[in-house]
């Protein structure tokens, strides 16, 4: 029960330094899986699992396009090809609203960490023009970039959660798209309302299909060598790869540009989240947690194991696989579930998992907006609160 306690204490008081005292997040989620390691295990231990951690392949592998990410993003901007990108799309679909709801939608079927920084752009600069503020603009490119994927079949944690609850993806899904629908739905308003001036705006711009190139064949290659052929994360770095050196040959940028690009100190607080992350998955995994969440299932009502608890743990490891593993193998081990309510299970975890302020997406999204992610609660909590309730909702039919 200690160590439930030390991890629980930890999480929160990581949470209050992000969001409170504005500490880095990278620092502080560093600082506090290490104190918690600490105090949950021997010293060597902590020593053991730091290093294996830090020669795991999926950690050297989400490290590695992380830091593509930044430094295609970086490239992207600095040869002037988003501005160029931006004003050929508008030009040609002529709805920017439209443009700030697809992009992160589309992107947001590529499962990458660091991948927000890639429509974070686009948005902001259509945000911009509808006056929209830096909260809702975190709100509308993680909200959007996660609502596709909520019932996405290629999604590894709806997978995941096929498999731990024996049922049929097909089934799952249709019991998901209504929420999806309303989840996409939900922040549509907030541009509605906005009466942007972006089509006079980009209509006088220089604006060409060819700066689209790079970001076109990043994501598809990525997508089908990751997923249709399988190679998981070494698709995505290929991919990323890919989209790096056509933004090199077309943007052609200054030799000082590259190094501004990749000297970026996002990279730095991206690589203590995503090495920090999967120290403290390490770290719990060594301890008693795990049992002690079991335990203390039996003794709570359906509901709250369906939805509190799921949620709480999408929310605080930040990791929707993590969270629905757990949930599914711990507490909701043994239980006799329908349909809908492994939809609610893994729709809660989702939830969780997307309004964390440990999540990826949001941390990625706030600091390249120079914003804090408390900015976007208010716009997303609702949205959170509607889309759980409409899985609830599922459950009584």
């Amino acid at each position: 029960m200690e160590r439930l306690i030390f991890l629980i204490a930890t999480l929160v008081a990581i949470l209050i330094a992000v969001t409170v005292f504005k500490i880095n997040i990278g620092i502080s989620l560093f600082l506090g899986t290490l104190l918690f390691g600490l105090i949950s295990q021997p010293l060597p231990d902590v020593l053991s699992t730091m290093f294996l951690t830090l020669i795991n392949e999926t950690t050297v592998l989400l490290l590695i396009i992380s830091i593509e990410i930044v430094f295609f993003v970086n490239i992207y901007s600095a040869t002037k090809m988003i501005d160029e990108a931006q004003s050929y799309l508008v030009g040609k679909i002529r709805k920017p609203k439209l443009i700030a709801v697809m992009i992160p939608s589309f992107l947001g079927l590529l499962p990458i960490a660091g991948g927000a920084l890639l429509s974070a752009p686009f948005v902001d600069k259509i945000g911009n023009d509808l006056g929209l503020s830096k909260g809702e603009k975190v709100f509308i490119n993680v909200w959007y970039r996660h609502s596709l994927l909520f019932a996405y079949p290629m999604n590894d944690a709806l997978i995941l959660a096929v498999a731990l609850a024996s049922i049929k993806l097909s089934d799952l899904i249709l019991v998901l798209l209504p929420s999806m629908l309303i989840m996409f739905a939900f922040g549509y308003p907030l541009l509605i309302k906005r009466k942007g001036c972006a089509n006079a705006e980009f209509v006088e711009q220089r604006s060409s299909g060819v700066s689209l190139i790079p970001f076109v064949l990043a994501v598809i290659i990525a997508t089908v060598l990751s997923t249709v052929l399988n190679m998981g994360f070494y698709g995505i770095v290929l991919g990323t790869m890919v989209g790096i050196i056509s933004a090199l040959l077309i943007g052609r940028p200054k030799g000082t540009s590259i190094v501004r690009s990749f000297m970026d100190k996002r990279m730095l607080t991206i690589a203590l989240v995503l090495y920090s992350a999967m120290l403290l998955r390490g770290f719990i995994a060594n301890t008693s947690v795990p049992v002690l969440i079991n335990t203390l299932s039996l003794m709570l009502p359906r509901l709250i194991i369906e939805v509190l608890l799921p949620f709480f743990l999408g929310y605080m490891l930040a990791s929707i696989s993590g969270a629905i593993a757990l949930s599914f193998v711990t507490f909701a081990a043994g239980m006799t579930l329908t349909v809908y309510e492994v939809a609610l299970i893994y729709g809660s975890a989702f939830i969780g998992y997307t309004v964390s302020p440990f999540h990826l997406c949001l941390v990625f999204t706030a600091e390249y907006l120079k914003t804090n992610i408390a900015s976007a609660y208010k716009y997303m909590l609702p949205a959170a609160a509607v889309t759980i309730l409409s899985l609830i909702a599922l459950t009584f039919i």
